[in-house]
């Protein structure tokens, strides 16, 4: 029997979902959260397996089929059947010469959409969904793309005062975005200077002498401040956007944004209610970039006794 026929074997097994089950049925929805501590079906067996030998085969670097049944208390039959599914798919060889399996080059592939923007989102988010879940204000996480800001998560899904269906896609631009300015506040000399050419060269904008002097004095004042806010001359109106850098040692790796109605928080309130808990946010996000850091390699288990430790997850 092949994978997919012991998933669905596996899935008739568990019978007809409750409406218990029927109501979390939400994982993959605009509202889902990829929490494995609330996922709305138990996992697959046969896939776990087939995982579970996977990095077997790639921690052996060429591992036999008793040293695969040692390590994972799986039957050597499964094992068997398993590695000849991952050899069908070619991510795993059998190397006669070195008298054991190994994986291929095609693994690489795994990898592929996951590099450093991916990994400080990935580690940034659960502290964002749990600031939300706090303060109720919408937050979003965007990295440096070419000639803006890419949106790559945002808690809008889970926030009740949330002013759009959706801010990813959108790109905030380098001048008047909360984004834009807090980077242009906080990254390296060279980096700023080259985007302040572009902006120059930027025949829409207008960008004079005088502007270039104005917006210098705001990049100042914002690495005072520890935070940018949008231009207030710029839509939508009603809503007021901060943005703060997120380092990964000692470069910005990402922005964090987080936008309220103007008239929901008074001036003297702004600090106390949302600057000072986004700016702890972000101070144990980089916290936990450094931690991951310190590994030798991306521990899951670490991340999630960190995610523990500092949220209670």
């Amino acid at each position: 029997m092949d994978i997919a026929a012991q998933a669905d074997r596996a899935l008739l097994k568990q019978g007809p979902r409750s409406d218990e089950d029927k109501a979390r049925c939400r994982t993959n929805s605009r509202r889902g959260l990829t929490d494995l501590s609330r996922s709305s079906y138990p996992p697959v067996e046969a896939a776990c397996r087939v995982l579970d030998i996977l990095k077997i085969v790639n921690e052996m670097r060429i591992a036999t089929i008793n040293g695969i049944h040692e390590m994972s208390g799986i039957p050597k039959s499964t094992v068997v059947r398993m590695l000849e599914t991952l050899m069908a798919q070619g991510y795993v060889a059998r190397d006669n010469m070195c008298g054991g399996y190994r994986v291929t080059h095609n693994v690489q592939y795994l990898s592929s959409g996951y590099d450093r923007v991916s990994r400080v989102i990935e580690i940034a988010r659960p502290f964002a969904i749990d600031l939300t879940r706090r303060i109720n204000w919408p937050i979003g996480l965007g990295v440096p793309d070419g000639d803006a800001i890419a949106i790559q998560f945002w808690t809008g899904t889970i926030s009740p005062w949330a002013h759009t269906n959706t801010v990813l896609g959108l790109r905030p631009e380098f001048y008047d975005s909360a984004m834009g300015r807090a980077y242009m506040a906080h990254c390296n000399e060279e980096q700023r200077e080259s985007r302040i050419q572009q902006l120059r060269r930027d025949p829409e904008l207008n960008f004079t002498e005088q502007s270039e002097r104005a917006f210098r004095a705001v990049l100042d004042r914002i690495r005072a401040d520890g935070y940018a806010i949008r231009n207030p001359k710029t839509p939508p109106f009603r809503t007021l956007t901060i943005g703060m850098p997120l380092r990964d040692g000692n470069e910005v790796a990402a922005l964090v944004s987080l936008s309220i109605y103007r008239s929901s928080i008074k001036s003297q309130l702004l600090q106390e209610e949302v600057i000072v808990p986004l700016k702890a946010m972000i101070g144990k996000i980089e916290a936990a970039l450094a931690f991951m850091d310190s590994e030798t390699f991306m521990n899951p288990e670490a991340l999630d006794t960190l995610h523990e430790t500092e949220l209670g997850f």
